[in-house]
Formats: structure tokens, C-alpha cells, sequence
């Protein structure tokens, strides 16, 4: 039975969460410009600058859709990756991180892969506990990381 395509989207009240923290930032900052530097104009135009580029970031992940992980029979893509093939997929682990906030991952193990083009943060975090394909449940409503938990699990044991 052929599976279809389901796509998975970054939680937007989590989305909504990280944009109140940029704005709370974005207050702090005026209020320590002003009062703090207020004859250093360089300090300012930096940290009010740098607070509004993070604002219009995190509004903008707010206000549109950000694909997850998208399934299909064929493969997974994860975020803006190259679809990883599910045969090259030889395991999944749920890994947790401990910290300030605890945070849950799918780690995907693959075959070696020479010719699969990674891309830049697939480069950075290749080395690391994420590892190149990972997907953060921690980003995701609950319900929706159980589902995608389990429709990898369907594919790999097919």
C-alpha cells in the first residue's frame, strides 16, 4: 500500500514564543541604549539594528508556514535539505537533551553517502550530537512529533 505525501510544519505557538522573546529583547535593548549609551550612537544603531533584523526574522517564520519535514514514499526531506532516500535510512533514535529546557530529537542514521550534496548547516552539525539528518521534536506540537516518530518508523521497517 503506497503511503502518501505528508508534510510536518514548525509549531507556531512555539514560532510565537521565540518571536515575545525577540521583542522582549528588542525592549531591553532601547531601555539600556537610552539610558545606559545614550551619547553612543554606534552602540545604539547596533543594538536596536540587530534587535529589529531579529524581529523581522522571527515574524516572518511566524507569519509563514516553515516546512519541517516533509514524507514521502520515497524519501524524507528535512527542512531545506536534499530528500534522503529511504534506503540509504538504516536507523532512528530519539535522543534527549538534557539542559535549561529539555529537548528531543529524531536522529536518522544512514549508509555512507559520498555523492549526497549536504548543505551548509548539514555540514556544520554532521560531526555533532544532531548529526546531518535529525529532526527537533522539540519544535513540534506533541501530537505531531508522535506522528512523524512513527511514520519513520513505518518506513524504515518496510
Amino acid at each position: 500500500m503506497a503511503r502518501p505525501i505528508q508534510t510536518f510544519y514548525y509549531s507556531r505557538a512555539k514560532l510565537g514564543l521565540y518571536l515575545l522573546f525577540n521583542l522582549f529583547l528588542f525592549l531591553l535593548a532601547v531601555f539600556f541604549t537610552l539610558t545606559v549609551f545614550p551619547d553612543y550612537r554606534i552602540v545604539y544603531v547596533f543594538a536596536i539594528g540587530s534587535c529589529l533584523l531579529s524581529i523581522f526574522s522571527a515574524l516572518f517564520v511566524f507569519i509563514v508556514p516553515q516546512k519541517l519535514a516533509t514524507i514521502t514514499p520515497l524519501g524524507i526531506k528535512i527542512d531545506r535539505a536534499k530528500p534522503l532516500p529511504w534506503d540509504k535510512v538504516i536507523a532512528v533514535r530519539k535522543v534527549v537533551f538534557e539542559g535549561v529546557v529539555k529537548k528531543e530529537i529524531l536522529k536518522i542514521y544512514t549508509t555512507p553517502m559520498p555523492k549526497y550534496k549536504y548543505n551548509f548547516m548539514q555540514k556544520i552539525t554532521a560531526n555533532s550530537e544532531f548529526g546531518a539528518f535529525s529532526i527537533p521534536l522539540y519544535a513540534m506540537n506533541n501530537k505531531e512529533a508522535q506522528a512523524i516518530e512513527t511514520l519513520i518508523r513505518l518506513h524504515i521497517a518496510a
